[in-house]
């Protein structure tokens, strides 16, 4: 159905049609100047009070587009926004020579842009992010600290153990510095065992050959991080099979005898338990399905 002149219109001054026409403004913000000049010029009025409810309403724009249109046009200098805090109102700048254009995007050549991203490739190699920048600090101190002689002997006993406890290790490949750097790496760690938890370099002694013998923790253990990690729950595996072997239990072939006084277990010492023991029990499930074939599929 095409729109009658009868039926109502808008008139809009010559001097501000020309005027648009020569102003490039984008699809949100022109939708909106559009509302603004229905309201305004199509009511006879120099300005009026449009809530942003209208804007959507008429443009079926979002919320925050409108508000950024709006601010776009405002920046223009297209529309005059007045707040006298109890409403807003809007009207058309019709001084035209203060009106601002849009910057014009600029298209570069391939041979200027290939430069472009050589350029800032190179800027990315040689200007480091914050990230890497704490990276390299991290890396920096880890190679300047030096651990105890205690710490270092402990770090080759996991070592040699992890070799001879895993075959195919990836271990086994590295060459003499690469190994030092590996012991000094994780003679930090033990360290830390030592100086700050206080443990005893015999009990870390033991604690080593334990996970490096137990069917579970020979997968976990293979680092001095992570020895030091999952030191809480490592020692009480061990107080668990002392216990076991002190009161007539079958001790196990992969565990050593222990001798230590029984140490009530932490909360955090029976959540790690648990843990291994449901590991445990889901590992001779997977073996008992894998010999029927697959029956409980």
């Amino acid at each position: 159905m095409t729109s009658q002149v009868e039926e109502g219109f808008t008139k809009v001054p010559n001097d501000l049609l020309e005027a648009l026409a020569r102003m490039r403004i984008n699809g949100e913000a022109r939708q909106l100047l559009d509302v603004i000049l229905r309201k305004t010029f199509g009511w006879n009025k120099k300005e009026d009070w449009i809530p942003l409810s209208q804007f959507c309403l008429l443009t079926g724009i979002k919320k925050p587009n409108v508000i950024r249109g709006l601010k776009t046009l405002v920046e223009m200098q297209i529309i005059i926004k007045t707040d006298n805090r109890k409403s807003i109102t809007w009207r058309i700048n019709r001084s035209f020579s203060t009106w601002k254009p849009l910057s014009k995007l600029i298209t570069l050549s391939k041979p200027i842009t290939s430069v472009i991203e050589n350029d800032n490739k190179s800027l990315s190699e040689l200007i480091p992010s914050k990230e890497s920048t704490k990276e390299r600090i991290s890396k920096e101190k880890k190679k300047s600290a030096i651990a105890s002689p205690e710490a270092l002997r402990l770090s080759g006993i996991l070592f040699d153990s992890i070799l001879k406890g895993i075959k195919n290790t990836r271990l086994e490949k590295f060459n003499s510095a690469k190994r030092e750097n590996t012991l000094k790496l994780w003679a930090l760690d033990i360290d830390k065992l030592l100086r700050i938890d206080g443990q005893k370099p015999s009990l870390v002694e033991e604690v080593i050959l334990f996970s490096t013998n137990d069917d579970f923790w020979m997968g976990n253990i293979l680092s001095g991080q992570k020895l030091r990690v999952k030191w809480d729950a490592l020692v009480a595996k061990m107080q668990r099979i002392a216990a076991h072997n002190s009161n007539g239990g079958s001790p196990k072939k992969t565990a050593p005898q222990i001798e230590m006084p029984y140490v009530p277990p932490t909360m955090e010492q029976m959540k790690a338990e648990l843990d291994w023991q449901n590991a445990e029990i889901e590992a001779k499930r997977q073996k008992r399905e894998a010999e029927l074939g697959g029956f409980f599929d």
